[in-house]
């Protein structure tokens, strides 16, 4: 078997692992990029407040901020990298405060707010900070006791935010790579073990098909846990099972067959050479022999077209009352001279039972029936013929189930070998003979047309092994009045 499947498996795997691992990845990207500004925000509130507070804290009515307030904020704002202006209530630029590194402070290069703050004095009250592409500016109102006494610009570098936004995004970014490349190694190697424990059992079935479409009949596969893949196995092997068992059958219908010609036509030839060549006269005792093996032929041709008749479903069936019993008993008196002829005891139990069937088809079933008894029961043995009815619908005997009717059944006993448990399931099927009919007169054709021809009528039949031994054939057929 060629390894594409599990390479597409493999495959297929990797790539859901991929694909899974980059939706991840985006989302993850997405909604922490966004969370991570909410956080810069969270942290550039803190900031404020904490400027605001430190200039509430430190306002002295009448006399605003002193040098102490403003250098208390400015250890504030150098903490918080930020730049404060603070404005009185008639928006006069009060004084600065640099927070950010020397040398480049918002206020720089105007001649205010050098490192630490601008003092008073030198404050130019129309003076205001300059606005940059590089600054974000937020004002907060200052409020003492109840009423606004100033107002605070607090001014935050730009690139800090955009250098910590990059820096967290790469560091995600990398993370996420290096997950992903994690990931789809391990999605690899696991992916590699499942198909290879998935096509493992399906290659070893392909090379078994293979072997078996070449004819090699006798390769199972061994079923692995209890999957469909397992199921599959069992279901080959119980398949090469029946190949090999139809198989034998052929073989076995073929030397059969050959055997039950050969034997008629070699007599015929032998004969009819003798009579030719003047050996025998032309008697009449000796053209009854003749004429005795092609009676033979005949019965083989004719159950082999009743068997076709069978299979093709062109058998044509009455179902009409007829009382079991009486035609059972017509076929017992028919066959007592066999019986006697090799020894055997033919016993009959008949009890008047109407069914709903086809006269002639049931003379054929409990002939088929005793010719089978006759065929396997030795000199000084006994066959024991039955027929009774059997109450309530739907009944059932031993492993066999009657019409949804009332039921009339009919049993052929012998005290021959019996029937080995192997061939119970196969015992009806064409063609097949037991392996204790190897040798034996017929072709396998009778207990099929029996099952056929009782099927047909609405019945069923079964074989089962005697309580004395021996063997024990029980046919189910619908009672005239009782069916359902």
């Amino acid at each position: 078997m060629k390894r594409g499947l599990r390479f597409r498996l493999a495959l297929t795997h990797l790539v859901v692992a991929v694909l899974a691992i980059v939706v991840v990845g985006a989302i993850v990207a997405f909604a922490g990029s966004r969370r991570f500004d909410s956080y810069l925000q969270q942290v550039q509130s803190r900031r404020n407040a904490a400027v605001v507070t430190s200039l509430r804290s430190t306002y002295k009515p009448a006399v605003g901020w002193d040098a102490t307030a403003i250098y208390a904020l400015s250890q504030v704002a150098m903490s918080n990298n930020v730049d404060v202006a603070v404005y009185d209530t008639d928006e006069r630029l009060l004084f600065t405060v640099q927070g950010r590194h020397a040398g480049s402070g918002l206020m720089n290069g105007s001649g205010q707010g050098m490192t630490g703050a601008t003092p008073l004095a030198t404050a130019s009250p129309q003076a205001s900070p300059v606005s940059s592409a590089d600054f974000t500016l937020q004002s907060a109102p200052v409020i003492v006791d109840g009423q606004q006494v100033g107002r605070a610009d607090i001014y935050a570098p730009k690139n800090a935010k955009a250098a910590a936004e990059d820096a967290y995004l790469s560091a995600l970014t990398r993370n996420l790579i290096i997950a992903a490349a994690l990931a789809g190694a391990l999605a690899l190697l696991l992916s590699l073990l499942v198909s290879r424990r998935i096509t493992g059992p399906l290659e070893e079935l392909t090379d078994a098909a293979g072997d078996v479409s070449a004819g090699n009949l006798d390769v199972r596969v061994s079923p692995r846990g209890d999957d469909e893949v397992a199921a599959l196995a069992a279901a080959f092997n119980s398949m090469a099972d029946r190949l090999a068992r139809d198989e034998q059958w052929r073989r076995d219908m073929t030397s059969d067959l050959s055997q039950e010609l050969r034997t008629p036509l070699a007599t015929i030839q032998s004969r009819v050479e003798a009579i030719e060549g003047g050996v025998l006269p032309p008697t009449p005792e000796n053209l009854r022999v003749v004429g005795e093996e092609v009676e033979r032929l005949g019965r083989l041709l004719g159950a082999l077209r009743s068997l076709n008749e069978l299979e093709s479903e062109d058998l044509s069936v009455e179902h009409e009352p007829v009382d079991l019993a009486e035609a059972a008993a017509g076929v017992v008196d028919r066959y007592r001279a066999a019986f006697a002829a090799k020894g055997v005891g033919l016993d009959a139990d008949l009890r008047p039972a109407t069914v709903l069937g086809d006269r002639d088809r049931l003379l054929q079933v409990v002939g088929n029936l005793l010719d089978n008894a006759l065929k396997f029961t030795p000199a000084g043995g006994r066959v024991a013929v039955t027929v009774d009815s059997v109450a309530g619908p739907g009944a059932t005997v031993g492993a066999l189930s009657g019409p949804a009717g009332a039921s009339v059944r009919l049993t052929v006993t012998d005290d021959g070998p019996g029937v080995d448990p192997i061939d119970l399931p196969l015992i009806f099927d064409r063609f097949y003979r037991a392996h204790g009919a190897r040798g034996t007169s017929g072709a396998g054709l009778g207990l099929a047309i029996c099952r056929g021809l009782v099927e047909a009528q609405g019945g069923s039949v079964a074989a089962e092994d005697a309580a004395g031994g021996g063997a024990r054939f029980t046919v189910l057929l619908p009672a005239a009045g009782g069916r359902a």
